[in-house]
């Protein structure tokens, strides 16, 4: 996926007071326990507030955990089979509950593993510093108690995982809730700014409103402030940027209610230092806008605005898509002078619609004192042209539009040999023997519908890539990105075996001329579908390769305008057709094939070994979790072509019903692969590793204690999970009663579990385990176990006769409130 923001240098300052401005400053009191823990030396401190919301909006409950230098948690949205994701939820008796999912103000960092066996290939998500959670919560009062589950890891230890509890208690009157000021500045005392990291950027953006100000208007003050190594580009009053510039930085007026945005003002701005970023348009540090907003009638009645505020963020080697951030401002009164601000994340060209004009007038200035007080920067005003950069374009440009074109040309030439694509060459060095004998004219026009769908998928990809800044999408592809997902990793995976299995074969694709038919007459001459498919097919194999020339144009087309983009995805695709029409215009530059023969069957099933390398290849860019699956859905696949193949090798004719009979086997096949053994999330938030210690401490401090003693070689194991022990009921019952449940995973072997086994009486799994709470001074009760195929019922009687655990138990709340997502 995209590169991730990560937390800027800032929050470290930012985090040493937030807690106690929390509490004091907020209608909620932040967790306790975080200082002690903190004073105790844990790398991790988590707090909790409730932000009131604004302009119909809930309140948002916001979790934040603050990590020393160094450590790292990982996300919430961590994939399974690797690190334990951080969870974060709430006691079944909180008065509020949550009404969506929990989003982290900024995305997490983002690497793949490759030095550890059993998670290569896996992507780590990881947060460090600080991270804020947040989800909208429902209408009601009262305290709210949670837990944040997670594990602290360094690049070479981790800590075990732990459970640590927050409680937001609510007090009579809640004020506006105080966040972090700017470095530098004093503490806040009624107004403060307010923080956002947009998605997909290397920025934060700081909002807030000016104390002091006019009664029929307020001055609003936004601060963009790019990370270490990263920069915006110069404010202007128009989203239109010049070939070889990054988008500028734009502030436009949105729907409001007895509001309007004024004017705007750049405050700060400070034009790069960097030659070869001049002529970008670049903005070392932060930059600092001046927004006039007027109330249109004076009095008590509300007044709201919504303002959008569009930009770019790059460095030196990338750059990320342009975004906008959406405001919606409620604006100051006396009764409440600090206003609302709340975030949302936004598209560019939404921005653009309604870009304001910069203003040369210098913004409002309260009092330095006022200023202060409120957490808002002094503002050194400068006019918006006096320091920006000039627009125009000059040599000293790294790369201009026509080197990027012929860069373009180059890479899309070299494509055509890199790995990705041989499979698909040899098939069309295949149809270039057919061709032998043929009209000219013939056999250009085959070739000119190979170039067809090569420059199909090329404007399909230029479209994807540029999809968030045209309103098609909410994200812009990058070159390859399409092989991140799982779901078109496994849908290239079983095309390209459906190939291989044509090419060996087994049945025939019914395309004159794309592979050879059945009966073995492999000099059926191409048709025009089998030559576009082929140049799709190849086009498309050819995305994971990257070849020479291809970075700098990929990246110099992520500042680019949409048609710029365009422009040179089609030279790239000029490049990878241009052999193809060159023979298609003098054949005789391949007359060094052999003439049309009993050569091209053989060499047909070559390339059918060949392709099965490359569904090898592409099984790399899944996770080890879709290997089964996915292997099964082959098998499917392999059936659905056989019977199809049957059919063709007896009469040379397919029907409807035969394709129907074929088509319904892979599918059902595959609907049972991906149902019974693709991952899933687990119901039951299992701890582990297992140990006896651990058990023993569990039950030493009144827990009950579910284990379920399983593996991944057990389908009765498995069963059980799905269908008797991971459902809702059950889940209900272990939450009701606080009962902490434990994995025993013996998939690897472990003396552990098996001593654990044989205390039980067992020497095979499935076994559960169900071990009631110990009572204070009596000996421990017998645990219940349940083996060999169990149902639903049984486990709910099983831990009905068990109890709840005792009141007071020492970890059972942190237990119970999860403790980690497992994969099961």
């Amino acid at each position: 996926m995209f590169l991730i923001v990560t937390v800027l240098a800032t929050a470290a300052v930012c985090a040493e007071d937030l807690a106690p401005r929390l509490g004091a400053g907020s209608g909620e009191v932040a967790d306790p326990l975080a200082a002690v823990t903190a004073a105790l030396g844990d790398p991790v401190a988590v707090s909790a507030a409730v932000e009131p919301g604004s302009g119909g909006r809930p309140d948002q409950l916001a979790v934040t955990a603050t990590l020393e230098e160094g450590w790292h948690l990982y996300a919430i949205s961590q994939k399974r089979g690797g690190p334990i994701a951080t969870k974060i939820t709430l006691a079944a008796d909180s008065p509020r509950k949550i009404t969506g999912a929990f989003v982290p103000d900024a995305e997490p960092h983002t690497r793949t593993v490759e030095d550890v066996p059993a998670w290569k290939g896996l992507v780590i998500e990881e947060h460090s510093g600080r991270v804020v959670w947040r989800a909208p919560l429902d209408s009601g009062a009262g305290d709210i108690r949670g837990a944040v589950s997670l594990q602290l890891c360094q690049d070479t230890t981790c800590l075990p995982p732990q459970t640590i509890p927050f409680t937001v208690v609510a007090t009579a009157a809640p004020p506006a809730v105080a966040v972090a000021p700017l470095p530098g500045a004093a503490p806040p005392a009624a107004a403060a700014f307010v923080e956002h990291v947009p998605d997909r950027t290397h920025a934060m953006l700081r909002a807030g409103f000016r104390p002091g100000g006019d009664p029929a208007s307020s001055s609003l003050v936004i601060e963009i402030v790019p990370e270490e190594g990263w920069h915006v580009y110069r404010p202007a009053g128009s989203a239109e940027s010049a070939i070889g510039q990054g988008k500028p930085t734009i502030v436009a007026s949105g729907s409001g209610t007895n509001a309007s945005l004024a004017r705007v003002t750049v405050a700060k701005a400070t034009p790069t230092t960097h030659a070869e970023l001049v002529e970008a348009g670049a903005v070392d540090g932060p930059v600092v806008l001046d927004v006039l907003v007027k109330r249109l009638e004076e009095g008590g009645a509300e007044a709201t605005l919504e303002a959008l505020v569009g930009l770019q963020t790059c460095s030196d080697q990338t750059c990320d898509p342009p975004t906008a951030v959406r405001l919606q401002l409620t604006i100051p009164t006396k009764a409440e002078p600090a206003g609302q601000i709340t975030f949302a994340d936004a598209r560019y060209g939404e921005a653009a619609k309604g870009v304001v004009a910069l203003s040369d007038a210098p913004p409002a200035t309260p009092s330095d004192a006022a200023a202060a007080a409120a957490g808002i920067p002094a503002l050194v005003t400068a006019p918006a042209t006096a320091t920006m950069p000039s627009t125009a374009l000059s040599p000293a440009a790294s790369i201009s539009l026509p080197l990027a074109l012929l860069m373009g040309l180059a890479g899309g030439l070299l494509l055509n040999l890199m790995p990705c694509v041989l499979p698909v060459l040899g098939l069309k060095l295949m149809s270039f023997a057919q061709q032998s004998g043929r009209d000219r004219r013939d056999v250009f026009a085959m070739n000119l519908w190979y170039c067809a769908g090569v420059f199909a998928v090329f404007f399909a990809l230029a479209t994807a890539s540029v999809a968030a800044n045209v309103g098609l999408g909410t994200a812009n592809l990058a070159w390859g990105e399409q092989f991140t997902s799982a779901g078109f990793n496994i849908a290239m995976i079983g095309i390209v075996f459906a190939f291989a299995l044509s090419f060996l074969g087994i049945w025939e694709l019914p395309i004159p001329g794309f592979i050879g038919e059945k009966a073995g007459h492999v000099q059926s001459q191409e048709g025009p579908v089998g030559s576009f498919l082929k140049g799709v097919l190849s086009t498309v194999l050819a995305t994971p390769c990257s070849g020479p020339f291809l970075g700098p144009v990929f990246g110099f087309t992520l500042t680019q305008p949409t048609l710029v983009t365009y422009a040179v995805f089609g030279s790239i695709a000029t490049g990878m057709a241009l052999p193809y029409v060159l023979v298609g215009l003098i054949p005789g530059l391949v007359k060094f094939l052999p003439k049309p023969g009993a050569w091209m069957a053989t060499f047909k099933e070559l390339l059918g070994f060949v392709m099965l390398g490359t569904v090898v290849y592409l099984f790399t860019f899944l996770r080890h979790d879709w290997f089964v699956p996915t292997l099964a859905m082959l098998v499917g696949l392999w059936a659905a072509c056989w019977w199809v193949g049957r059919a063709q090798e007896a009469t040379g004719v397919v029907g409807f019903g035969r394709w129907v009979q074929a088509a319904a086997t892979a599918a059902l096949i595959g609907w049972g692969a991906f149902t019974l053994l693709a991952p899933g999330e687990s119901v039951i938030q299992w701890q582990q590793p297992f140990s006896r210690e651990r058990i023993a401490e569990l039950r030493k401090s009144g827990a009950t204690i579910m284990v379920d003693f399983s593996a991944d070689w057990c389908p009765t194991c498995k069963f059980n999970l799905a269908y008797a022990i991971e459902t809702d009921r059950v889940r209900a019952v272990v939450e009701k009663n606080r009962v902490v449940p434990v994995l025993a995973d013996w998939t690897d072997g472990s003396t552990e579990i098996k001593q654990a086994l044989e205390a039980l009486q067992s020497r095979s799994i499935p076994v559960l385990a169900i071990y009631p709470a110990a009572c204070p001074g009596a000996e421990c009760p017998e645990p219940i176990v349940l083996r060999d195929l169990i149902t639903e019922s049984q486990v709910l009687e099983a831990l009905e006769r068990a109890g709840p655990s005792n009141p007071g138990a020492g970890p059972v709340r942190a237990a119970s409130a999860g403790a980690g997502d497992t994969a099961r």
